[in-house]
């Protein structure tokens, strides 16, 4: 008897833990799909349109560097929200690439130090770049010098950063993230769903015991 319980305490114990797994599955690749989705809406608000363009180099960057295309289409709607044309843009997001990879700092902060090279101003990277950079002029930089420099002193360095095993890491992880965005796909319409029908009986149980708590205060 004690053997037989503790096998059938076996199996609901695998089917409990392997329900959860499958629950945890879908919600994590539901979430990848929302952020991916998310970034793809903000850089078509950006942009008033969807850029194949754009969403094509995303998608190519991330196959040859460290970084997921969801970060880099974020990067390019913030670029694109700040007025700058789709062919400066792309080319903001290739140095930047190169110069996260080179300096160890983040694609957020490399996109928003080399954009800031287009007000003429040289901000941080006056300080770090070589003194070539520093010798451009406010005029050089708002006409894309300062970003045609960071382009040519640290060209490839975001690709060379992939033979390394943590790169090699990351882009593993890139890519079970595009899988993991598949299958959220196939899902989200029914996890909106759910979410609606969940979202819609709170708000009746709500209504209902309001009514009640009425009801009862009427009486007495």
């Amino acid at each position: 008897s004690i053997k037989k319980l503790g096998s059938s305490a076996l199996k609901a114990g695998a089917a409990y833990f392997g329900t959860r797994g499958l629950i945890n599955a879908i919600v994590s690749s539901t979430e990848a799909f929302g952020i991916q989705e998310q970034a793809e809406k903000a850089l078509e608000v950006a942009l008033g349109r969807t850029s194949n363009m754009l969403l094509k180099q995303a998608s190519a960057l991330q196959k040859s560097t460290m970084f997921g295309d969801e970060a880099i289409i974020a990067q390019q709607a913030y670029v694109k929200s700040l007025g700058v044309s789709t062919d400066q843009t792309k080319e903001i997001i290739e140095a930047s690439v190169d110069l996260a990879a080179a300096m160890g700092i983040s694609l957020e902060s490399a996109v928003m130090n080399t954009t800031k090279t287009l007000s003429g101003m040289q901000g941080e990277l006056g300080e770090k770049l070589p003194a070539a950079f520093k010798e451009l002029t406010a005029e050089q930089l708002k006409a894309g010098e300062g970003i045609k420099f960071i382009r040519e002193q640290f060209r490839g360095t975001a690709e060379e950063e992939v033979g390394t095993l943590t790169g090699s890491l990351d882009q593993m992880t890139n890519t079970l993230g595009d899988t993991a965005e598949a299958i959220g796909e196939i899902f989200s319409p029914v996890v909106t769903l759910l979410a609606q029908a969940l979202g819609n009986a709170a708000r009746e149980a709500q209504e209902l015991l309001k009514y009640q708590v009425q009801k009862i205060c009427k009486k007495n």
